[in-house]
This record gives structure tokens, sequence and C-alpha cells, in this order.
């Protein structure tokens, strides 16, 4: 996995169409933009990534992007849809939120089995090598913005 590889997706509505990501039931890192621009099909561009998130579980990126959008609309499912909700949601869910930002996502997965009776040694390495890229894009974007993205900061 490399940054540059990341970097040539575009934008796609999360709310919309999170499940139509390339190979999204694989594990993966994925990033969120939250804003009032209409970023659909566009190029990524640094400067607008809110959040960069990873998942290595059955489901893959797509499941976490799902617990994300229950944790923005119930505080419930994952913890930075749930510090959403609470710190720039007042406690309300998404969809009554009265600002016109939206999210968007771009991924990029590696295939390979999770489940513990069937990933191979192989398997393994690619789930370590998905975590691996989460903070190498987390440091991608710290070297050239001199700070994290916003919803990363705990």
């Amino acid at each position: 996995m490399k940054i540059k590889d990341l970097f040539v997706k575009k934008w796609t509505n999360l709310l919309k169409d999170y499940g139509n990501l390339e190979n999204c039931q694989f594990p993966g890192v994925y990033i969120l933009a939250y804003t009032e621009k209409n970023l659909e099909g566009k190029p990524l561009d640094i400067k607008d990534i809110f959040y960069v998130g990873m998942s290595n579980s059955r489901g893959g990126v797509k499941q976490r992007l799902k617990q994300f959008i229950n944790g923005i609309h119930k505080n419930h499912g994952h913890s930075a849809g749930n510090r959403f909700f609470k710190e720039y949601g007042k406690g309300e869910p998404f969809n009554i939120l009265k600002d016109k930002k939206t999210f968007f996502v771009a991924s990029l997965s590696l295939p390979c089995k999770v489940h513990k009776n069937k990933r191979s040694p192989e398997d393994l390495r690619k789930m370590g090598q998905v975590a691996k890229f989460e903070y190498e894009v987390l440091a991608y974007i710290k070297e050239n913005l001199n700070r994290e993205p916003e919803l990363n900061k705990k």
C-alpha cells in the first residue's frame, strides 16, 4: 500500500455511495472529508481530509463506514462517529443538523481473508500492512500540513 495509490482515488459521497467503493468488503484505510463543497468525483486534496481510519475486521471498510454512519446518527458504533455526534452535532443526529456540510470518502483496500480459521500467514501480513498504512497516511498529512486530521484528535 502506497500513499500515491490512495491519492489517485476520487471522493465519493459517504451517505449515498460508500458501499460501492472498490474492494470495500476487505480490510483497508479510508479517509473522510466533511465540507460544504461538492467533492463528488473530484480528486483528493490533502487539505480536505477530516479523518483517517482503517478496518481489519470481517466486513472490511464497508462495515466500518456503516459503523461511522451509525455513530454520527445514533452516537453508537464508532469512536470517531460518536465524537462527531457529541462535539460537532452537539448531541443531535447528523441528519437533522442545520449546516450544509456532508461527508465524502475515499479508500484503499487490500484483499485478504480475515477470519481466523481461513486466513493464511500472507493474509496476516496484509492485515499488518493495512494497520501500518493508516499511520503512514497520518504521518503524510502531518508532514504536509503540520497537523493531523481534525477528527483524529482525541
